[in-house]
Formats: structure tokens, sequence, C-alpha cells
């Protein structure tokens, strides 16, 4: 962009690849879809910046995940974003 700093889009984007993971991992073989997301821009990352991306699951209902991703700055380890999305958990169809 021309501020050369990290995207908005891009950065939404990565938070919910890395939410997604994190809901994968303890929703076993349930289907869920995203249903909720927010970003907060705290401070911008300069094109060239390494970045430390941590995703972490926060609640883990029966109808509901909800997951947090942080952005640090490698070198400083300054957080630059952070994420909540939270997923529905598709009901068991029952016939």
């Amino acid at each position: 962009n021309p501020y050369n700093t990290l995207h908005g889009g891009a950065v939404a984007a990565v938070a919910e690849a890395v939410a997604l993971a994190s809901a994968r991992a303890v929703a076993g073989d349930r289907e869920f879809f995203l249903g909720e997301s927010a970003t907060s821009y705290l401070s911008a990352a300069r094109v060239g910046m390494e970045m430390e991306v941590e995703g972490r699951v926060l609640r883990k209902g029966k109808s509901v995940i909800v997951t947090s991703v942080e952005f640090r700055i490698k070198e400083t380890g300054r957080l630059s974003y952070t994420s909540r999305l939270t997923f529905y958990v598709m009901p068991v169809a029952s016939m």
C-alpha cells in the first residue's frame, strides 16, 4: 500500500487462516463456520518486518468455538494486530 505497511486485508486473511487451524484442532469431526470476526489494528508493521503470529482457542463449547490471534513484531515483541474470531458448530442432524 502507499504507506509501506502490512495491508489490513492481508492481516484479516492471515488471522482467519490461523484461527481456522486453531478451531480445527479442537473441533474433532464436527463441522463449523465463521460467524464473527473482529480485528484491532494497534500499530502498523512496516513492509519487510518479520511478524510472529499466534492463534489460540479461548473457548470450546457445544455450539461455539472462540479464537484469538495475535500479531507481534518479531524484533521487539510489540503487539501490532489482534483478532477475535467466533466459529459456530453445525448441529448434528438427527433422523
